[in-house]
């Protein structure tokens, strides 16, 4: 090890022009492709295809108009709201029309709601005739079905509307896909029965489903914040510890090498960021300045007591270096396990996470001696 150490430094501060040349032209080229990386949260296909789960829930979706519910509360405001027939025609021609938003995997399967309920009573109430399968235009008679339906011991209509019949609730039964996709189907969906239901009432999407698409957007914001104020507050440690604001500045470089490469190494092999690969990032981040902590304390304090880089890198290599590509060693085979989990999204963080640990060693030992050597001219006054 000490022998590999060694000529690790005397390549890294023998050649600086050329590692700190060959790193910026990957990391442009990494940056480039990086930012192809696109956006996803499909949890059913981090199951294996032939999955029992899996194969259940694209078998319902396929056949049986999809396996999951978006809930829409329409709340008109007012006691009895419901029994308006202006508000209940609005209700009915979006059940039968707001598959018209619907884009890419993304449809609904069926609608349920309460209109099934008058449109029935209406019909029983006139010899079960077809043509009073329909919503009558005068809100007494209605409110004489809604009783005459709750008379008759069917409990069905409390799961549908509130007790003071000012709430009612729309179930869309849609497919289990990708939840991004899903979220723009709600977003067209709030605007095309805004539009629909005017003054008439204010309606919401809640439930499991759309309570699982929303998280994910959140989740997409939080983290970029998390990642730039976690990025912005190591920046200003690693200047105090260095004690030098131009070094601590560019000692944060090799720190963002690893999730730069990640996300390449995401978009060569087609791996979606989600909301499991977004803890990679985290991941990274932390091991990528843990290891640049240590190289970075050790060499500031050998080149000031030296004033000779090659000899600060050596002596770093030789000490430091040892625990940094042990530690890294047992970490990245401990991540490696995870290789052998049946579930796609477990494989993949096994593997990045390596991965990045591969590359914040790589960055710490080639990296960072050469531009300490390109940057570190006059010794004297350091």
């Amino acid at each position: 090890m000490d022998r590999s150490l060694i000529g690790i430094s005397v390549f890294a501060t023998g050649r600086p022009k050329l590692i700190v040349s060959v790193s910026a032209v990957l990391i442009i080229c990494a940056a480039i492709v990086a930012s192809q990386l696109r956006f996803s949260h499909f949890p059913l296909q981090w199951l294996p295809e032939d999955n029992f789960a899996r194969v259940a829930t694209e078998a319902v979706d396929e056949n049986l108009k999809g396996s999951l519910t978006l809930e829409v509360i329409i709340d008109t405001g007012e006691t009895n709201g419901l029994y308006n027939p202006e508000l209940l025609k609005v209700i009915d021609d979006v059940s039968k029309n707001i598959n018209s938003i619907s884009t890419g995997n993304m449809f609904v399967g069926k609608v349920i709601s309460y209109i099934d309920v008058i449109k029935e009573t209406n019909r029983a109430l006139n010899e079960n005739r077809e043509e009073y399968y329909a919503i009558p235009d005068d809100p007494d008679l209605i409110a004489q079905e809604f009783l005459l339906f709750e008379s008759s011991g069917n409990d069905d209509l409390s799961s549908l509307v509130d007790a003071n019949y000012s709430k009612a609730r729309l179930t869309l039964k849609t497919p289990f896909i990708d939840s991004l996709e899903a979220n723009i189907f709600i977003d067209n969906a709030q605007v095309y029965l805004d539009q629909k239901f005017g003054s008439l009432a204010k309606v919401t999407f809640t439930g499991i489903g759309t309570l699982m698409t929303v998280t994910f957007e959140e989740a997409i914001y939080s983290s970029a914040f998390s990642y730039v104020l976690a990025f912005s507050l190591i920046t200003i440690l690693m200047v105090l510890l260095i004690g030098n604001v131009k070094i601590g500045l560019i000692s944060m470089i090799p720190n963002i090498l690893p999730i730069i490469f990640l996300s390449t190494i995401m978009v060569v092999f087609k791996m979606p960021l989600d909301m499991f690969t977004l803890l990679i990032g985290a991941i990274a981040l932390g091991l990528a300045v843990d290891d640049t902590v240590h190289f970075m304390h050790n060499f500031r304090r050998y080149e000031l007591q030296y004033n000779d880089v090659d000899k600060a890198v050596r002596l770093t290599l030789l000490g430091t270096g040892r625990a940094i590509t042990l530690t890294s060693i047992v970490l990245a085979l401990g991540f490696l396990v995870l290789t052998f989990s049946q579930m796609n999204n477990m494989f993949d963080f096994g593997v990045l996470t390596a991965s990045a640990i591969l590359v914040a060693v790589l960055a710490d030992f080639f990296l960072m001696p050469a531009i300490m050597k390109l940057i570190i001219k006059d010794k004297a006054s350091m």
